[in-house]
Parts: structure tokens; C-alpha cells; sequence
């Protein structure tokens, strides 16, 4: 039996891609900075107030994109430009959805092509808001106010905490 699970184990090394190497310094890094940048998230949203329990599962997009800001500091898929230029283009797509499709089944296909076909367009390719403009099809949300909050504050506590994460960055590289 040990013989078959180590002989698993290596099967899924040599299939599995190799993990990046990460200091102590940048798993701290990731780590408290997401964490960090859901709890404002999370405090902006109960100060708001007004969100429905679907609604908040919006938060899970903005711990998606906030996890990807603190890895890939680089990318320009996460920068602040094009956080807030898909994510507001996402959610607008979505209440579209909303407002014209009565069938989620029909709305999230809809929501998931119109997004991704305008980043496409205004390249501002940012992949955790397709999974927005999902969220906001199956919460029903179809009020425009729902861009400026959660989406545009949300957004704004992204692009502040990309910000900070560069400032650190460069701050311990000397």
C-alpha cells in the first residue's frame, strides 16, 4: 500500500506544474495583505449596509482578485486601470442581463460572453469579473447603484491595497 502512494505521489509531481518559490517575507505579504483587504472590503460593505445575504457574494470576487493583485503584483491584468474598468464593465453587463433575460440559466451565458467580449474591447482583460457579472446575474441585482456599491468602492479598496503592495514591494527590495 506505502509502494502505490508513493508511487501516486510522484505520478502528480510529474504532472503537476512546479510551485513558485516564495520567501517568508512574500507569504506574509500575501497572506495579511488579502486578508487585510477583505476585512476592509467586509467593513465598507456592513458600513454600506443595505446589501442582501446574495449580494455580499460579492465579496468573494474582490478575495479572488485581491489574492491575484498581492501574487501578481506585475500583471497587467490586475492593475488598478483595468480592476476598475472591468469590474464596473462586468457589473453593468450583468444588470443588463438582469433586467432583459428572466432565466439565470440564460443570463449567466449572456453576462459571461458580453463581459469578456467588452474587456476585449477595451482592453481591460481582468478574469475574476466574469466571475462578478456571474454573481451579480444570479443575485437578481438590477439597480445601477449596486455599480457605485459594493463594485466601485470595492474596486477603489483593490486599487489602494495594489498600491500599498508595490509600495512594500519596492520598499524591502531597498
Amino acid at each position: 500500500m506505502k509502494n502505490i502512494f508513493n508511487k501516486l505521489i510522484n505520478f502528480f509531481n510529474e504532472i503537476a506544474p512546479p510551485q513558485g518559490q516564495y520567501s517568508w517575507f512574500d507569504r506574509l505579504r500575501v497572506s495579511i495583505g488579502v486578508g487585510l483587504t477583505i476585512l476592509v472590503i467586509a467593513f465598507f460593505n456592513h458600513l454600506w449596509g443595505d446589501m442582501t445575504q446574495d449580494e455580499n457574494m460579492v465579496t468573494a470576487v474582490f478575495g479572488v482578485s485581491a489574492l491575484c493583485i498581492f501574487l501578481f503584483p506585475n500583471s497587467k491584468f490586475f492593475s488598478p486601470l483595468t480592476l476598475i474598468e472591468a469590474n464596473l464593465l462586468a457589473s453593468c453587463v450583468a444588470f443588463i442581463c438582469v433586467y432583459l433575460i428572466s432565466s439565470i440559466s440564460v443570463g449567466i451565458p449572456v453576462a459571461v460572453i458580453g463581459t469578456i467580449v467588452g474587456m476585449y474591447l477595451l482592453g481591460c482583460m481582468h478574469p475574476p469579473a466574469v466571475f462578478l457579472s456571474i454573481f451579480i446575474v444570479m443575485a437578481g441585482t438590477n439597480s445601477y447603484d449596486f455599480a457605485w456599491h459594493p463594485v466601485l468602492v470595492d474596486s477603489l479598496v483593490l486599487v489602494l491595497a495594489s498600491f500599498l503592495n508595490k509600495a512594500l514591494i519596492k520598499r524591502s527590495l531597498g
